[in-house]
């Protein structure tokens, strides 16, 4: 009984601060979106991640977004036509690259800017170098 009040007492407690980050980054991400700066970061990544990850450059809005919500980032690789070697890379550095905007704030409540952002830089080397093997693996 004991474990069921600790966990119900993590589960509420990351709730209350996660779920204020989770609405300010969909209100974030429509912003960036409307003046274009979505559009603009990504194309200054596209060529990049064409080279290094072989996925499309309209998939770099799609991983900028993953930083705000996950579950909409993936969604808006669907409609790209990626073929199952691209898809799977693009995932898989979703996936691996950083947490959500919600995590990232519990993570700075916890560990504190400093080791958030060492914590972001490591998350973000290792998502690009197993995002570029498994292109050379699956795709060539």
């Amino acid at each position: 009984m004991v474990i069921l009040k600790k966990t119900w007492m993590r589960v509420r407690w990351f709730l209350a601060e996660a779920i204020p980050f989770l609405f300010l980054g969909v209100l974030l991400v429509n912003v960036l979106y409307t003046v274009g700066f979505m559009e603009w970061i990504a194309r200054i990544f596209s060529p990049f991640f064409e080279w290094w990850l072989a996925i499309p450059g309209e998939a770099v809005v799609a991983l900028l977004v993953g930083f705000f919500r996950k579950d909409l980032a993936v969604g808006m690789l669907l409609p790209l036509g990626l073929n199952a070697g691209q898809m799977v890379v693009a995932t898989t550095v979703l996936s691996l690259y950083f947490p959500c905007v919600a995590t990232f704030a519990v993570l700075v409540k916890e560990l504190g800017m400093r080791d958030t952002l060492k914590s972001a830089a490591v998350m973000a080397v290792t998502a690009l170098l197993v995002g570029g093997a498994m292109r050379m693996a699956l795709i060539g």
